[in-house]
């Protein structure tokens, strides 16, 4: 891949909706040119699709990692992929180790997904671990950015006596 695909890979990125003939601006290419290599880039399977990232601060987001007793884990990944609440799936280096993101509405249909791969899965599962996440501070396929001064203007005003 070429420093031009990843300038227009880079840019995209921030701004998804970036029209050819914006980039083609900013990188002094035509909007013809940028198109060709958007669409080659698609093609690839360099860039998969776009979408408009929703912030929804009532929904709760758990990490669940699993080891598993050996490697015929198939049906465990096909059973976290088929669950709504899933909405990334690893499998890891090191030793048969999965790694799930779930988001739900409430708490309690996290521990419900929690409890079925726990139970259904038992026997194939040397270690099940979940932790809810308690504050987003840098995630770019959310739309989160991390911003130290908002952090410590936060903290602030929490620390202050009501």
């Amino acid at each position: 891949m070429d420093d031009t695909n990843k300038e227009i890979l880079r840019l995209l990125s921030e701004d998804g909706r970036m029209s050819f003939t914006e980039i083609g601006q900013k990188l002094g290419m035509s909007r013809v040119a940028v198109m060709k290599r958007v669409k080659k880039l698609e093609e690839d399977g360099v860039i998969r699709g776009y979408k408009a990232i929703i912030y929804d601060p009532d929904k709760v987001k758990m990490f669940i990692e699993i080891i598993t007793v050996d490697d015929d884990y198939e049906d465990l990944l096909a059973y976290l992929n088929r669950t709504g609440y899933v909405t990334a799936l690893y499998v890891l280096t090191g030793t048969n180790r999965i790694f799930a993101t779930a988001v739900a509405p409430e708490v309690s249909e996290l521990k419900y997904l929690a409890r079925m791969v726990s139970n259904k899965f038992d026997d194939k599962i040397k270690s099940f671990s979940c932790h809810g996440v308690k504050e987003i501070v840098k995630d770019i396929d959310g739309g989160v950015d991390y911003d130290r001064a908002e952090r410590e203007r936060i903290k602030r005003n929490e620390s202050l006596p009501k």
